[in-house]
């Protein structure tokens, strides 16, 4: 049986998409090609395990995981959650160096957000993954 996971994202009150933003200050060529090549990757795998996937270590966060991957070197992280069965939603995207996170308030940002979908003060929306046809990390209306 084929697995494909689904990704979702988080959408702002002003609609902004959270994935969808980040990806475009990424500089284009390698930060964003390894990003949609990763994320590719993650939807046809049924069991994600570590190294592609790591739960925050504090209660603080506690039901939350980071999406691992490298990108020129540089250790590249998607905060978010398993939101169901073969679904995962997407909350801050950032870089992750010594222990350090870009932006430094990453898993902060990433605990508000999931509280703001499970109130209903935000929403999720699908991230479209890049396509053959050259469409990019948009949302499906």
């Amino acid at each position: 049986m084929l697995v494909k996971w689904k990704l979702f994202q988080y959408i702002s009150q002003m609609d902004r998409a959270a994935i969808t933003d980040w990806r475009k200050r990424l500089p284009v060529g390698y930060p964003r090609a390894d990003l949609d090549q990763f994320l590719k990757l993650m939807v046809k795998t049924k069991d994600w395990e570590y190294p592609d996937i790591d739960t925050l270590k504090s209660k603080r966060f506690a039901g939350l995981t980071e999406l691992r991957w490298k990108s020129g070197g540089k250790p590249h992280r998607i905060l978010g959650y398993k939101s169901n069965d073969f679904e995962y939603t997407m909350l801050v995207g950032c870089t992750h160096d010594k222990k350090k996170y870009d932006p430094p308030e990453a898993m902060e940002t990433a605990r508000r957000r999931k509280i703001e979908i499970e109130s209903g003060e935000a929403s999720t929306r699908e991230y479209q993954l890049l396509t053959d046809e050259g469409t990019t990390g948009q949302d499906v209306p």
